[in-house]
């Protein structure tokens, strides 16, 4: 019996006093409330309600993004970082040289000249939103000359199903690169590791539309594996929680956009408009009217840009956090959690180099007057072998409130500043209101310059 249990009296204290347990009575009150105007601590919010809260973890996403915001460096060492790069791969002795001469040709493209300035801006303000083109600028002429619930919901209809069917490639292939992902992340794991790739492979397989229940089922289940296995860690839990979400915006209905369109034209009285609306919906699905549109030379260079200087481990290893750094103000671009204009702007007009970037909030909450819209817009640029400069606008009609900040190197340099600015303007119908201008003592934060930001990320903000 040498393997039985042996079961043994538990050691206890003897010095340990045991509390004596308080006697009350039946008809005494369970407990006592006292001091009832205080409250030492709120109940936690549940993870549903904490994804709208701005008390998020630090570990989530949108947290990330408000420390961004925070960050003042990310209104500044884009300008300074991109520059920087430029001369690192000037001087870095690279083992691949054709790579170098790569990134070398690409920073020639990426500044633009002053007379070019206009159309780049129109450029990536055609890239920053989905819906932009003939059909959506329909739409919403549409619905604000026909006010009502049933034109708005045909409209909503309208726009999931176009978003819908524009963007099921997308979603497909990030599915296939998001299970690729794990699988390497899991590759300690062989059963698990190989059935991801599988399923990698087949997202991007040809016949995925035909297969896509067979194949949503099949993953839905493999991320249950993944949370159940031993590799699990917070940082899977956030990869397979994209997985389930890219899932879930895949709409399999192949008569979508049909359907909201047979809805819309029985709204549509007019045979002309009917006309219209087909016409741009076929432009749009067909990709014609994306044809006319050109692509954003700055932005397009800058995605190849980064794409060659992190395949490049020796960079990364003198410079990774410069190109993190690109990498973080391009975070700060437009979003649900940065609903911002954003623009860059390298200007080189041959004698010196200019780096710029602006925010722009067409629709600033205005405390002058409920009606009155408000544009608020900060430009921030970097000229070469002079320093840094910090304008912010305030336009309300035509009438505009004007501040810029100076390098500390210009200060008694400037002169009359003012009126050289109102001689600009003189040929618009816009004129200053307010000029203020002075040296640039700090750097600010989004945040500090659009203090509306942080409410427009905790929910809804309705004005009644």
């Amino acid at each position: 019996m040498a393997d039985m249990i042996r079961a043994a009296t538990p050691i206890t204290n003897k010095n340990i006093i045991q509390p004596m347990r308080e006697n009350r009575s039946s008809e005494a009150a369970p407990f006592d409330i006292e001091n009832i105007g205080k409250v030492v601590k709120a109940n936690e919010n549940s993870e549903l309600l904490q994804q709208n809260n701005a008390n998020i973890n630090k570990d989530n996403a949108p947290q990330v993004m408000m420390d961004l915001l925070k960050d003042p460096s990310v209104t500044v060492n884009f300008i300074k970082n991109i520059m920087m790069l430029e001369e690192i791969v000037g001087i870095i002795s690279s083992h691949n040289d054709t790579v170098t001469d790569e990134i070398e040709q690409l920073f020639t493209q990426l500044s633009i000249s002053p007379e070019n300035l206009e159309s780049e801006m129109l450029n990536q303000e055609n890239a920053s939103t989905a819906f932009k083109g003939n059909l959506f600028d329909f739409l919403r002429e549409f619905a604000k000359d026909n006010p009502g619930s049933d034109v708005q919901k045909a409209v909503l209809d309208m726009l999931k199903s176009v978003n819908s069917e524009s963007t099921k490639d997308n979603v497909l292939n990030t599915l296939s690169s998001s299970l690729e992902y794990l699988a390497n992340a899991l590759a300690p794991s062989k059963a698990l590791s190989a059935k991801l790739m599988s399923l990698s492979e087949r997202f991007a397989s040809d016949d995925t539309a035909e297969n896509f229940s067979q194949l949503q089922k099949e993953t839905s289940q493999l991320m249950g594996e993944i949370e159940r296995s031993i590799l699990f860690s917070e940082k899977l839990s956030k990869l397979t929680s994209m997985v389930r979400y890219n899932l879930s915006r895949y709409n399999e209905s192949t008569t979508f956009v049909e359907d909201s369109a047979r809805a819309m034209l029985e709204l549509i009285k007019d045979p002309e408009q009917q006309t219209r609306f087909l016409q741009t919906l076929y432009d749009c699905l067909s990709g014609k009217e994306a044809e006319t549109k050109s692509p954003s030379q700055v932005l397009n260079v800058l995605v190849k840009i980064l794409e060659k200087q992190t395949e490049s481990d020796e960079l990364m290893q003198l410079k990774g956090d410069n190109i993190r750094s690109v990498i973080h103000s391009l975070l700060s671009s437009p979003s649900n959690f940065t609903p911002l204009l954003h623009y860059i702007i390298p200007i080189d007009n041959g004698e010196n180099k200019a780096f710029g970037e602006m925010w722009i909030n067409p629709d600033e909450e205005s405390s002058a007057g409920a009606d009155e819209r408000t544009i608020h817009m900060l430009l921030v640029f970097d000229i070469e072998n002079t320093g840094r400069f910090e304008t912010e606008l305030f336009v309300r009609g035509r009438q505009i409130d004007l501040s810029i900040m100076y390098p500390p190197l210009l200060e008694g340099r400037v002169g009359n500043l003012s009126s050289e600015l109102k001689k600009c303007i003189s040929f618009s119908d816009y004129t200053f209101s307010n000029i203020q201008t002075g040296k640039l003592e700090r750097t600010r934060s989004l945040v500090e310059v659009f203090p509306t930001l942080p409410k427009k990320r905790t929910g809804i903000n309705v004005r009644i």
